[in-house]
């Protein structure tokens, strides 16, 4: 009696697995959908001997079939297209972008790359230190004058083609305008960098202007001994 009931249990349990797995690969394998996206292309390696220059692809369209409870894991974050700088040689080089390359999320398949081929052209990289000078646009109100002005931190360092980099002794502020302005300035800015070339150790710079009027400034000129 309790063997057949156990038996029969057996049975049951069995049938229930077959079941939940037929569920499973349904889930799995139910409606597809098709998605299109224009991936940024991240460049890596480039702490090598080599750099990129001239222009290159910011973006590629990639062709996705991925099953409906995989599509909200696809986001620009989460498919990526990766070119290693690092395994190219210098002078021209086509680098060819293929499916099996491009990371998805797991239920997501690449059907179609577009460009399948990208141009880069390499060239000897250096890494130099330099200054950094402020573009102050503009004239403050009337009465007003700029006493000082700061940048911080004073230098950074730039990375890029040797024969654009090693000529070079500073680099400029996007511009700040203190038109009109009766009050210090002070912003977070970008960097005017030389073609091909990126900051290695920050993006952006902080400027400092001390705007005052004239009349305080002529008063501290007097006070001084």
């Amino acid at each position: 009696m309790l063997r057949t009931r156990l038996l029969a249990d057996w049975e049951l349990r069995l049938l229930a697995l077959v079941l939940g797995v037929a569920v499973w690969l349904y889930v799995l394998s139910g409606e597809r959908t098709e998605m299109a996206l224009a991936v940024p292309v991240e460049y890596v390696g480039l702490e090598g001997p080599l750099t990129v220059v001239g222009t290159r692809r910011e973006t590629v369209d990639v062709q996705l079939e991925t099953s409906r409870w995989a599509a909200e894991r696809v986001t620009p974050a989460t498919v990526r297209v990766r070119v290693d700088v690092a395994t190219l040689e210098e002078g021209e080089n086509l680098v060819h972008l293929q499916p099996e390359q491009i990371q998805v999320p797991s239920g997501v398949r690449v059907t179609r790359v577009t460009p399948t081929w990208i141009a880069l052209r390499l060239v000897p990289a250096e890494t130099k230190a330099v200054s950094v000078i402020p573009n102050i646009l503009g004239v403050p109100a009337a009465a007003h004058a700029v006493q000082r002005v700061v940048v911080e931190p004073q230098t950074v360092q730039i990375r890029g083609p040797r024969t654009t980099i090693e000529s070079r002794g500073a680099v400029e502020t996007l511009p700040v305008d203190v038109s009109g302005r009766r009050e210090p300035v002070t912003l977070t800015v970008g960097l005017d960098l030389p073609e091909s070339a990126y900051v290695v150790d920050r993006r952006t710079v902080q400027v400092t202007v001390d705007i005052q009027p004239e009349e305080t400034m002529s008063q501290r000129r007097g006070a001084r001994p």
